[in-house]
């Protein structure tokens, strides 16, 4: 039976360090030495990959107030992105007195799914306090495996519209970082509708993504160095960023954590069960760059996702899968990352 360790990236780098004196001891041992001492510097190499992720976390992640009403407005492409991302947000908002909006953007393809994943997100809301009202359904983005910049432009201004109609003090929006194109779409619209004027903050919440790197996912190294502890081991860390912005952690009382995952719960369509095992984390936000063009969430050509994809082509995709497992590209654009410039039409 595997272990299963959820948000503790302590207890890796614990048991990693105990496999490692373990196999240094084996060398001392006669006839032991020169079997254990290979694995012993191998998971040597794992610890510290494992203690320098646990650094950069400790470095890149802090705590995050909420402590009075305001006006809220989240934006997410399908109906557990919202809860997933600023759930927390949601329900300290609405308990603070202030007025939280929800705009989901694309419509699931699947034929009767849409009215089942409406429905499944008032029953969500309806836990933090939030009525029919305060949730929106709409269809602004292109379908998942299509590009259409006419209908990006349309999503544009009718995305103007809405804030300016609202006029929220704070933002929330996907991440750009790869994972799922309408993800990356929504918080490329941002970055272009977003002008020096505007007077809200917005924060972009990390969800999944193919990007690993030592300095800004250190949670997926953990990840990929707990698979080596025989198979017995699984962690499953909260999402990272894809550029080493500080990581902002909602301060979530236990009991808002619990409502959090009632409302996972209500996912019934999306597996709920998951939902609930690995997205009831306390929300992570990170304040959007300004001023800046992203054209691409990072650099696909010098990646490891890029790597993998290589070595898939020259060797058994299954021993690649397993040894180096990672997603093989943005949803909806399989094989590489989003390019926000050909979303849009320029190139």
């Amino acid at each position: 039976m595997k272990l299963r360790i959820d948000f503790r990236p302590s207890i890796v780098v614990a048991l990693l360090a105990a496999a490692a004196l373990l196999l240094w001891l084996a060398t001392r041992l006669p006839g032991l030495f020169w079997i254990a001492l290979p694995f012993a510097l191998f998971y040597t190499l794992l610890l510290m990959l494992a203690t320098l992720a646990l650094l950069r976390i400790r470095m890149t992640e802090r705590w995050m107030a909420w402590d009075a009403p305001g006006r809220l407005l989240i934006l997410a492409p399908h109906e557990d992105d919202c809860v997933i991302a600023a759930g927390g947000l949601g329900l300290r908002n609405s308990r603070l007195g202030g007025v939280t909006r929800i705009v989901y953007l694309a419509r699931d393809e699947t034929p009767a799914l849409p009215e089942r994943r409406e429905a499944e997100a008032r029953a969500a809301w309806r836990i933090a306090g939030l009525g029919e009202a305060d949730l929106r359904f709409l269809d602004m983005m292109p379908p998942l495996e299509s590009r259409d910049p006419a209908k990006l432009h349309a999503a544009s201004a009718a995305l103007r519209a809405i804030i300016d109609e609202y006029q929220p003090t704070v933002i929330v929006t996907p991440a750009f970082e790869g994972g799922h194109v309408h993800h990356d779409m929504i918080a490329a619209l941002i970055d272009r509708l977003v002008t020096p004027a505007d007077r809200f903050t917005v924060y972009e919440a990390p969800e999944y993504s193919p990007y690993v790197s030592l300095l800004h996912t250190p949670h997926r190294i953990l990840a990929l160095c707990a698979r080596w502890l025989l198979g017995l081991v699984s962690y499953n860390g909260p999402p990272d960023g894809v550029d080493g912005r500080p990581i902002l952690k909602l301060r979530m009382a236990p009991s808002e954590l619990d409502d959090k995952k009632r409302m996972l719960g209500a996912f019934v369509s999306q597996n709920a069960p998951s939902l609930i095992a690995t997205r009831s984390y306390p929300d992570r936000l990170i304040v959007r760059p300004g001023g800046q063009h992203r054209r691409r969430p990072f650099d696909f050509d010098r990646s490891y996702l890029r790597l993998v994809l290589m070595l898939r082509r020259l060797l058994p995709s299954r021993l690649v899968d397993r040894v180096l497992p990672v997603q093989l590209g943005t949803i909806g654009r399989p094989g590489t990352i989003t390019d926000w410039d050909h979303e849009w039409g320029k190139a």
